[in-house]
C-alpha cells in the first residue's frame, strides 16, 4: 500500500467468525422481514396497532432496499400485502376508529416500500404488474378526495415501474395514466413544502410519458398526448404564477418543453400570449442579473421553449 504498511492477514478463526457473523445478519434481516409481513397480513389496522403497522412498513422499506431481500419479499407475496395496505380501508371501520392522518401515513409508507422494492428490480415490477398495480395506482392518483401524500406516493410507484420497462409503460398508457396525472395537476398546480410533492412528481411523470410516447410512436397522433397538449398551457401557467417551489416550476417547464418537442405547431400557435409573456420574463431574468445560479435550469428551459415557439432551430 502507499503508506508502506503491511496488511495483516485474517486467521482462519477470524475469517470463520466473520462469515458466521455475516450469515447471522442475513438470517436476522430475513426474520425481520417475515415478522413485518406477518404484522401487516395478520392484523386489521385499528387505533391500537396503527403505529406498529407504520413501524413495520418503515422497517420493510429499509430491508427491501437490498436487492436479494427484495426478491425474497416478492416470492413471499409481499407485494400483495403492501397493495392491500395501500388501497384498503381496513382502518375505516375500526373501533375505536383510526385517525385519518395516521392511516394515510401507513398507506403512504406502504407505497414508499413498494416503490423501493420495484426500483431496478424486474421481478418485483412483473409481480406488481400481474397484480394490477398500475391500475390501482392510477385509481389513487385520479381521486380528488384522496390524501395528497398518498396520491404523490402512487405517482412515485408508477414512475419506478414504467421507467425503462416497455411493458409497464404500455400498460400505463392503456390505463389512461397520463389523463389521470392531468386530473391530479388540476387539483394542485401550485403547492409548497410537502404539498409540492404531488405536482412536482406528476409533472415529471407527464414529461417522461410524453417523451416516451414520442419515441415509441413517432409523429402518430396519440389521444393522451393530445390531451397533454390541450391542458399543458393552463397547467404550466398556473404553476409558474402561483407556486413558490422552484422544483415544481422546473418540472412544469420540463413537461411543457416535451410537449413543444412533440408538436412544433403546438409550440408556435397554442401556448397563449399570457404564457409566452411569462416565459419571456423568466428567460430574461438571467440576462438582467436578477436570477442566481439556483434558477439556471428554469431559465434555460424557458429559453428552449421560446426557441421552438419562435421557430429558431439554431
Amino acid at each position: 500500500l502507499g503508506g508502506g504498511k503491511q496488511v495483516r492477514q485474517l486467521s482462519d478463526e477470524e475469517r470463520r467468525w466473520f462469515y458466521e457473523a455475516m450469515e447471522s445478519q442475513v438470517e436476522d434481516e430475513g426474520e425481520r422481514m417475515k415478522q413485518g409481513m406477518l404484522v401487516l397480513a395478520s392484523q386489521a389496522t385499528d387505533a391500537g396497532n396503527v403505529q406498529r403497522h407504520i413501524d413495520a412498513v418503515e422497517d420493510l422499506e429499509d430491508l427491501v432496499a437490498q436487492i436479494d431481500l427484495a426478491k425474497t419479499f416478492v416470492k413471499l407475496e409481499g407485494m400483495g400485502i403492501l397493495l392491500g395496505v395501500a388501497t384498503g380501508n381496513s382502518g375505516d371501520n375500526a373501533s375505536p376508529p383510526v385517525d385519518a392522518k395516521r392511516l394515510n401515513q401507513l398507506r403512504a409508507g406502504a407505497l414508499t416500500t413498494a416503490a423501493t422494492c420495484i426500483q431496478h428490480n424486474v421481478e418485483a415490477q412483473n409481480d406488481f404488474l400481474q397484480r394490477g398495480g398500475i391500475e390501482l395506482m392510477i385509481s389513487l392518483v385520479g381521486k380528488r378526495e384522496e390524501d395528497a401524500k398518498v396520491r404523490a406516493k402512487a405517482v412515485s410507484t408508477i414512475a419506478a415501474t414504467v421507467r425503462h420497462n416497455a411493458r409497464a409503460f404500455m400498460q400505463f398508457l392503456y390505463a389512461n395514466g397520463l389523463k389521470h396525472c392531468l386530473l391530479a395537476l388540476k387539483d394542485c398546480t401550485s403547492g409548497s413544502g410537502s404539498e409540492a410533492v404531488l405536482p412536482r412528481k406528476s409533472f415529471r411523470l407527464l414529461e417522461y410519458g410524453v417523451r416516451e410516447t414520442r419515441a415509441k410512436f413517432g409523429p402518430r397522433r396519440i389521444q393522451q398526448v393530445a390531451d397533454c397538449l390541450a391542458e399543458a398551457p393552463a397547467l404550466v401557467l398556473a404553476s409558474l404564477e402561483s407556486s413558490e417551489d422552484m422544483e415544481v416550476r422546473e418540472s412544469s417547464l420540463a413537461f411543457l418543453n416535451e410537449c413543444c418537442l412533440s408538436s412544433k405547431s403546438f409550440a408556435r400557435t397554442e401556448l397563449g400570449s399570457d404564457l409566452v409573456s411569462k416565459l419571456r420574463k423568466i428567460a430574461a431574468g438571467i440576462e438582467d442579473g436578477k436570477v442566481d445560479d439556483a434558477y439556471l435550469d428554469e431559465v434555460n428551459l424557458a429559453k428552449d421553449i421560446l426557441k421552438t415557439h419562435d421557430g429558431d432551430e439554431n
